[in-house]
């Protein structure tokens, strides 16, 4: 449609090149100017929104094929904070997971000692995660934790990623417990740029970009 409206005022602007145009007409190519100049503008947020979206799930799959090289050098993935997930409550699923950005970073980044430099002869499992290298782009990985002294590792919408592992086994009162994690060895996933007060919200995980799928 915007072609055809294009072509049209083309053929007048030719038409009209020696003879001059009226006011009329001056008027009429002002007001379709503006209104496709709205269109353009109001689409830009939604645009955005799905290079951020596909930047993120890019980002997820470099997470997770340094988390394989990290399994594949150690032979178990790095763990949860406290040794594994802690609440048999998935609603602590977010409060978990939101912990475990510092161990994506702490673990993949090279930088052990959570100073902000990669540290010498320390194997990088991912990219850019820390040191000069993301202090100096423009789209940052990682950022100083606000409730701590380590770094987060934070997606295309400057939210922290999001990362569940649980042990191979879980005891309890000499109990196997089920694994709470999705996948059977971790979850990562992005809450874009949902309310992280309605994490708990089953329609606005929808939203997520995940490493697992959903039905």
């Amino acid at each position: 449609m915007y072609s055809d409206l294009g072509y049209f005022f083309l053929m007048r602007l030719s038409t009209k090149f020696r003879g001059g145009f009226s006011l009329t007409e001056l008027l009429v190519v002002i007001v379709i100017i503006i209104v496709l100049a709205g269109f353009t503008i109001g689409a830009l947020p939604g645009i955005q929104n799905r290079i951020n979206r596909a930047r993120v799930e890019a980002f997820l799959g470099e997470l997770s094929s340094g988390l394989s090289r990290y399994q594949v050098e150690y032979g178990n993935y790095p763990l949860s904070p406290k040794g594994g997930v802690s609440s048999d409550d998935l609603s602590y699923r977010d409060t978990e997971g939101l912990n475990g950005s510092g161990v994506l970073y702490k673990n993949l980044s090279g930088d052990r000692d959570l100073d902000g430099e990669v540290d010498e002869n320390e194997v990088i499992y991912v990219q850019n995660l820390g040191g000069k290298a993301n202090e100096n782009s423009k789209n940052k990985r990682s950022i100083g934790d606000p409730n701590g002294s380590g770094y987060l590792v934070i997606d295309s919408f400057n939210s922290p990623i999001r990362y569940l592992a649980d042990p191979p086994r879980r005891i309890r009162n000499g109990k196997e417990i089920p694994k709470l994690t999705i996948n059977p060895d971790f979850d990562l996933w992005s809450i874009v740029d949902t309310d992280p007060s309605k994490a708990n919200d089953p329609q606005v995980q929808l939203e997520y970009v995940t490493n697992w799928t959903r039905n």
